[in-house]
């Protein structure tokens, strides 16, 4: 328990939320079962949820993944901060290198906290939405083949588990922050044991 009380953003973070917010509380609080790796450090990430309207209708930009973490699974946009990246450039640089679109708008929407029972690194997901870009830069990637779905149609069965308990949210336009602590396996069973 000890090594995650050291667990803290740069003391000239950018970062929306500080490291002493109730839900870490939470996470230093999780069940200390036998298997489970004592909490060490936490990575930042970013994902990116792109918006269009079409025949007055909303669609969602995901991409399917054709390697690395969640290979074969849909996801939006994004990955780990390059040194000295503010969130937003990191969201706005991964989501070029990832489908070629470059947001005009970009807005900070929420917090996604995961850990793992076989790992002791929280992943802190920074969520944006974005939207007004130029489609005809949107391009398949090594890494994604991205696809446009209907908000009412998302492919849920195909994306990680926790993506349709913090989605809807998002979708109804609410800024919120939550945690998901996944099985030993993560990405092999795609189960989430805890979600807030």
């Amino acid at each position: 328990m000890a090594a995650y009380a050291d667990a803290r953003a740069a003391a000239n973070s950018v970062l929306p939320l500080a490291t002493d917010a109730p839900l870490y509380d939470k996470i230093r609080r999780r069940t200390r079962e036998d298997g489970v790796e004592a909490i060490g450090s936490i990575k930042d990430y970013t994902l990116v949820e792109c918006f269009r309207e079409r025949g007055g209708r909303r669609e969602l930009l995901l991409g399917f993944k054709k390697r690395g973490l969640g290979v074969n699974k849909y996801n939006g946009f994004g990955g780990k901060f390059e040194v000295g990246e503010t969130p937003a450039e990191c969201a706005l640089r991964e989501t070029r290198e990832e489908c070629g679109l470059s947001p005009r708008r970009l807005e900070w929407k929420a917090q996604l906290l995961f850990t793992f029972r076989d790992s002791g690194t929280v992943m802190r997901v920074h969520v944006f939405e974005a939207s007004d870009f130029d489609e005809a830069a949107l391009v398949e990637t090594d890494e994604m083949r991205p696809e446009w779905f209907d908000v009412d149609a998302l492919p849920y069965d195909r994306m990680w588990h926790d993506d349709a308990f913090w989605m809807p949210l998002l979708l109804d336009g609410v800024a919120f922050e939550a945690w998901f602590d996944y099985a030993a396996g993560g990405e092999d069973v795609n189960l989430s044991l805890i979600h807030i």
